[in-house]
């Protein structure tokens, strides 16, 4: 009996300390942001406009000067206690201006909202002008983890934070009450940076178009995601040139010459064998027909070297144009060699 009270008593004070974090949590929330209201407006731009929601993870171009309109509400009844302050942080450059109703402040972090008094009035929009920090990114360099200075370059995130707390020295916050959410979060980039993106991924397609998806072609992705656009993009030039020099031919091509090899081998046999004196009783009409025949299926398949060929040359690729160079040279020896061969069926045929 004795055990079982103390697991009930310990069961009642779970339950106890849940309802009471249930209800401190419940009371967190004592601002809302109205992101149907809020906007930021590109000064860059002729004045661009968007709104919060759409301007979320976006990519805004490094040296752009933003102004942000943000609209915060007071939950309704939600007590807001004496003690509770609102601090507003970024990290884009300028410095950035803060203004909060008649108040100005340039730098990167800001405690508003300070008292009762301040908690009374009505809510005033935060206006925030700022610039697009640089896209610098720190990197991972494999095999360097140590140096976690390296800097690359790359889509840099950058912030807007509003967070409802408590604070003592009236520049930091003691406690966090609540983060308002969503968090505004977008990224700094660069024309530079966005041609690189659509180059290496054109590239990397067009080599995956011919020799298939690789590690390599992974490791060049890899690399301007970790900050080297530069190097990422040159790699997958080469990488493309490379791929169409490592393209194997089409299969079609391989069934051919095959075929016109055993062709050519079957043809030679045939005529050593019977100039040597070998295949008494055989019909030389026959052999002689049926080199004629080989011969004319030579030139049947040079035919269908000379279509490949036709299709290559019209490429954009120069490689390919070069492919289809060598290929005509083939089909120009292809067809001296069915002319030769004919010239061994004539001479069997005379031979008997």
């Amino acid at each position: 009996m004795k055990h079982l009270f103390y697991i009930s008593l310990v069961v009642l004070v779970l339950l106890i300390l849940s309802a009471g974090i249930g209800i401190a949590s419940a009371q967190q929330d004592v601002l809302r942001l109205d992101v149907d209201k809020s906007y930021i407006i590109n000064l860059d731009t002729g004045g661009t406009k968007a709104y919060y929601k759409d301007f979320l993870n976006t990519e805004q171009l490094e040296g752009h000067t933003l102004e942000f309109h943000i609209y915060v509400d007071k939950v309704e009844k939600t007590p807001i206690l004496d003690e509770y302050v609102l601090k507003l942080e970024t990290n884009l450059e300028g410095p950035p201006e803060w203004k909060f109703g008649d108040d100005f402040r340039r730098s990167a972090e800001w405690i508003v909202w300070k008292g009762r008094e301040e908690h009374e009035l009505p809510m005033r929009p935060i206006i925030l002008t700022g610039e697009v920090p640089k896209p610098i990114i720190p990197v991972e360099e494999p095999g360097f983890e140590a140096y976690k200075e390296t800097k690359g370059i790359g889509k840099r995130e950058v912030y807007v934070r509003l967070t409802v707390g408590t604070t003592k020295d009236g520049s930091t916050l003691e406690t966090i009450i609540q983060p308002l959410e969503p968090s505004m979060e977008f990224f700094s980039t660069s024309e530079g940076i966005q041609t690189a993106e659509s180059e290496i991924a054109k590239n990397l397609e067009a080599a995956r178009g011919k020799i298939g998806r690789t590690d390599l072609e992974e490791d060049i992705r890899k690399l301007y995601e970790e900050g080297h656009p530069g190097w990422a993009s040159k790699l997958s030039e080469h990488y493309k040139a490379l791929s169409v020099v490592a393209e194997p031919p089409p299969l079609a091509l391989y069934v051919i010459l095959s075929v016109i090899l055993g062709l050519i081998l079957g043809s030679a046999f045939v005529y050593v064998y019977v100039s040597r004196g070998g295949g008494k009783g055989v019909d030389v009409s026959q052999i002689s027909s049926e080199l004629n025949e080989t011969s004319g299926k030579i030139e049947d398949k040079s035919s269908s070297i000379n279509a490949i060929s036709t299709r290559f040359a019209r490429s954009e690729d120069e490689e390919k144009r070069s492919v289809a160079r060598e290929l005509i040279r083939i089909r120009a020896s292809l067809n001296e060699i069915s002319n030769e061969i004919r010239t061994i069926a004539d001479r069997i045929k005379s031979s008997r």
